[in-house]
């Protein structure tokens, strides 16, 4: 074979051959699906857990309905154990009738007088301890009040005694006092019957 023939062949046979060789590493490459690492996890960024509204409304509409059946159970409770203004009057009038002797006529007769008409405010709503008896008694016509109309002529006697008492200087013996104690204890016991209004 000539030299000249021999060049070109080797040529062809050097194309020939790197022709197939890069077919055959193009046929090897892996493709992008088959990559030798592998397709790696999914990372999931962490969210924050939400609280559900209707949890904390219902915890707060608890809290509302406890406090509100606190409020009205302590309401109720104080008006059940409130002791009634008779209680309160005949209480007082006993510890008045234990310091009888120790207090001067006029102070004797000012606090009567203040225990019964702080007992007929309390238990018919009449404002009575700031009036003058006369004003005191007249009120009681405007406001029909029918138990203590009729025990008007008790009522009447003993305010006005404490009047005198209080301010023309009366005296108000041992026996006088007690009088004035126990007439008191009969209004009270005889009115505390009536509902307050």
């Amino acid at each position: 074979m000539p030299k000249n023939r021999f060049i070109p062949s080797l040529l062809a046979i050097c194309a020939i051959m790197t022709a197939a060789m890069s077919c055959s590493l193009y046929a090897q490459a892996p493709d992008a699906a088959e990559d030798i690492r592998g397709p790696k996890a999914l990372v999931e960024i962490p969210v924050p857990t939400k609280s559900p509204i209707a949890w904390w409304v219902g915890i707060a509409g608890g809290v509302v309905v406890i406090a509100l059946a606190t409020y009205f159970w302590r309401k109720h409770s104080r008006k059940k154990t409130a002791p009634r203004p008779s209680a309160i009057a005949l209480k007082s009038l006993m510890e008045l009738a234990n310091t009888r002797d120790s207090l001067a006529a006029d102070a004797f007769a000012e606090r009567a007088a203040q225990l019964v008409r702080n007992y007929i405010e309390a238990q018919f709503g009449i404002a009575a301890p700031r009036r003058t008896t006369e004003e005191f008694l007249h009120g009681l016509t405007e406001k029909n009040q029918s138990s203590l109309i009729q025990q008007s002529q008790t009522l009447q006697p003993f305010l006005k005694s404490c009047d005198l008492a209080k301010f023309a200087g009366a005296n108000l013996d041992f026996h006088r006092r007690e009088e004035l104690i126990e007439t008191a204890r009969e209004f009270v016991r005889s009115t505390s019957i009536t509902p307050t209004s």
